[in-house]
């Protein structure tokens, strides 16, 4: 993992994640929500969290939310849960 990434609890990386998909998705669909991250501690190279998938989405919230996470990946770590 590198030191760029800002490390954020999982409640702060969930809020960030729902504010960027809210963004991104621009209100096509009421239906789906982004689902709290997972930590991943035996990560060496990329982020250390991921989202589970969502069910596919007529309004493609499933492929948003994919590539809303990759972008973000890149800049936050999740910290390590107590």
């Amino acid at each position: 993992m590198t030191d760029k990434r800002r490390n954020l609890s999982a409640q702060e990386l969930h809020e960030v994640l729902t504010r960027e998909f809210t963004n991104t998705a621009a209100g096509l669909c009421s239906r789906c929500r982004v689902p709290k991250p997972v930590f991943r501690g035996d990560v060496t190279t990329g982020p250390n969290w991921r989202v589970p998938p969502l069910d596919e989405c007529d309004s493609l919230c499933h492929s948003i939310l994919m590539d809303v996470a990759e972008k973000l990946g890149r800049e936050y770590e999740m910290a390590r849960p107590g």
